[in-house]
């Protein structure tokens, strides 16, 4: 089996080598000791067109989900979407006990929590978090638990229990 020494650090490291097709592609080429591997000017044109496609794909912005398996109750500080049953419109508070599809018991932990700004504010989607007693977090749409989800989220601060 091949393999390549990378040799540019002080430690020594040995990596596997390169797949055949970057040589049939002509984007990779043994110099003429027939050890040292250079990129060829096809190849180098090949790794800036990626670095500039991974350089835009960097610059895009991105929505962070926080864990969602977490086995934690919602935050009393941050706004939640408002759980509610579909036949009686009452709100399921988090650490209520619900049934699961196939009528296992399940304690409703809140919803997932996304952020657009690195963290630094998290916002309530529309999927339900919840706990099984023997084995952890689960995630369910919230149909699937016999509830909906209000349209818009509500603030910590002007929420009151219904």
């Amino acid at each position: 089996m091949r393999y390549l020494v990378d040799r540019s650090g002080t430690v020594r490291s040995y990596l596997g080598a390169p797949p055949p097709e970057l040589f049939t592609a002509g984007l990779l080429r043994y110099r003429g000791d027939g050890i040292s591997l250079e990129l060829t000017s096809v190849g180098s044109t090949a790794l800036d067109a990626y670095l500039e496609r991974k350089a835009a794909l960097d610059a895009l912005p991105c929505t962070l989900t926080r864990s969602p398996l977490r086995e934690e109750l919602h935050r009393a500080d941050e706004p939640i979407r408002i759980l509610r049953q579909i036949g009686t419109g009452r709100e399921i508070a988090p650490g209520a006990t619900l049934t699961d599809p196939s009528d296992h018991p399940v304690t409703y932990l809140g919803p997932t929590m996304s952020s657009d700004d690195n963290g630094t504010t998290w916002r309530p989607t529309f999927t339900a978090r919840v706990s099984y007693p023997d084995h952890g977090g689960w995630l369910y749409p919230p149909a699937a638990l016999g509830a909906f989800y209000d349209a818009e989220p509500v603030a910590p601060e002007t929420r009151e229990p219904r």
